[in-house]
């Protein structure tokens, strides 16, 4: 059966095991390692012992003393109480007639007995000390029961063998050495492992730190409704800047999530074409349903002045209704991209009829208005369009005004276009978002998306001027739009533009 656990807990887990795995090995080298130097030393220490009891029995063996040679003895073996008497060291002394001289366990090994009585390690261990000449120690290990007999000579002046000293050992580590190293390496052990347990805990979590990051932001991507918002998050940008498999991993996440954004902007894109697309197709529809009552109105103001009898107010009124109806008609023929040849050009009363109706939607929200806009000498500008223009800008201006707010519009003439400036009080617009509103992508707090400077710039677009934003706009003012128009071009500019430049030659 399979664990599906996180990486964020396995390979803290792994390491932990890890780290047990390799405590218990340590552990057991340590005790393998203990072991050996406690042979060694155990070993080099009998040794030692039977030399020193050799040398000290010369005299007591020559004198056949062995009331002293016993007390010798008694004192070379005398230990510490230990919890197995069989882990002590024992002492046999064999004379020169290969019998027992003294040992302090008389009832183990009596005296007179023959060496041949003995052990088969100890006497295999005195024949190798008799046997060489001169006599040296000699060791004998004996596998079953483990013994370890060291032999050391007892000699004389001239190097007379006087007997043998037969030292016993077990061949390793006692029980009694081994459970306090056992006791001792448990304590260490665990408290090695633990904090290594827990330092691998620590490193698994740092080092599966950057794929959790990683993981939370693949796993919140899809609760969000723009891509863009977890490419710009600062956990994905650090995790990106690791030079490891995890940063790869990230950085490919991030292309993925580029991608997708992009694909995103494309499908905006085509809903907006769509939605635009739609609203030319209503803007037909209602174009054909609002020509038909224009029709009707205007037959009514033609019939009432057929019929005389006008006063000059009922006139005055007739004639600002008539040029009303033509404004809508003309309005609704521009938004159906008719042929210019069937647009008028303006005059002056159709920037009087913009002031009167203007002014009072600006007094309605509260603001000032301020009206400097005078007709230009040079004719042919449609009046439609400028009509319109003018209108969506001064209308705007005085929503972003607001209540005490001032909206000033005046114009100015060059030698090309005819330049209207529409500058208000409210917040500062910049050419960023100018350039999102003219392109009908910027939406309002409501999430409506705003048509009325797309309209205006589509407009202008058409006639070859453009909609751009003053920077050096009076103090007063903290936003001022420029629309252009251009006029028609005079035949004396076409025939400049037409004809090649002269060339100046010599007489």
């Amino acid at each position: 059966m399979r664990l599906s656990l996180s990486y964020h807990l396995l390979v803290p887990l792994a390491l932990t095991a890890a780290a047990l795995v390799s405590g218990v090995a340590v552990a057991l080298t340590t005790f393998f390692l203990v072991d050996r130097h406690v042979q060694a030393n155990a070993e080099a220490e009998t040794r030692r012992l039977a030399s020193t009891v050799a040398r000290a029995l010369v005299q007591p063996v020559l004198r056949n003393d062995i009331w002293q040679s016993y007390q010798l003895v008694r004192a070379a073996t005398e230990v510490e109480r230990q919890d197995s008497p069989e882990d002590a060291v024992g002492i046999v002394v064999i004379d020169a007639r290969e019998q027992v001289f003294v040992s302090p366990t008389p009832r183990s090994y009596p005296l007179g007995t023959h060496l041949s009585a003995l052990p088969p390690a100890m006497v295999e261990a005195a024949r190798a000390v008799t046997a060489q000449l001169p006599p040296a120690p000699a060791r004998v290990a004996q596998p079953s029961p483990a013994l370890l007999v060291l032999a050391a000579p007892i000699v004389g002046e001239e190097d007379v063998l006087l007997g043998v000293v037969l030292a016993t050992h077990p061949p390793g580590i006692t029980r009694t050495q081994r459970a306090h190293v056992v006791r001792q390496l448990a304590w260490l052990g665990m408290g090695a492992i633990a904090l290594v347990a827990l330092a691998g805990a620590f490193l698994g979590l740092r080092l599966t730190a950057p794929l959790g990051r990683l993981r939370t932001v693949m796993e919140d991507t899809p609760r969000r409704s723009n891509v863009r918002e977890p490419l710009a998050s600062e956990e994905l940008a650090r995790v990106c800047q690791r030079a490891d498999e995890v940063g790869s991993l990230a950085r490919t996440f991030a292309a993925m999530l580029r991608q997708i954004a992009a694909n995103q902007e494309l499908e905006r894109h085509m809903l907006e074409a769509e939605r635009m697309a739609s609203i030319g197709q209503l803007s037909a529809g209602i174009a054909h349903e609002v020509n038909n009552p224009l029709g009707g109105m205007l037959a009514a103001i033609q019939n009432r002045r057929l019929r005389g009898g006008l006063d000059e107010v009922t006139g005055r009124t007739l004639n600002m209704l008539e040029r009303g109806l033509h404004q809508i008609h003309e309005t609704v023929q521009a938004l159906l991209n008719e042929a210019r040849s069937e647009q008028r050009a303006l005059r002056a009363d159709d920037l009087h009829d913009l002031e009167l109706l203007l002014r009072p939607e600006a007094e309605q929200l509260g603001c000032d208005f301020e009206w400097q806009v005078a007709l230009p000498d040079r004719p042919g500008l449609p009046a439609v369009a400028v009509r319109q223009v003018i209108l969506n800008l001064v209308l705007n201006a005085a929503a972003a005004a607001g209540k005490r707010g001032h909206v000033r519009v005046w114009s100015a003439e060059g030698e090309r276009r005819w330049y209207v400036h529409v500058g208000n009080t409210g917040p500062v617009l910049d050419d960023a978002r100018l350039a999102e509103l003219t392109a009908g992508t910027r939406r309002t707090v409501d999430g409506r998306l705003g048509l009325g400077l797309w309209i205006t710039a589509r407009i202008l677009h058409t006639l070859g001027g453009e909609l751009t934003l003053l920077h050096d706009r009076p103090t007063e003012l903290d936003t001022v739009l420029i629309a252009s128009f251009p006029f028609e071009p005079r035949p004396d500019e076409l025939l400049t533009e037409a004809r090649p430049p002269l060339l100046n030659h010599a007489d």
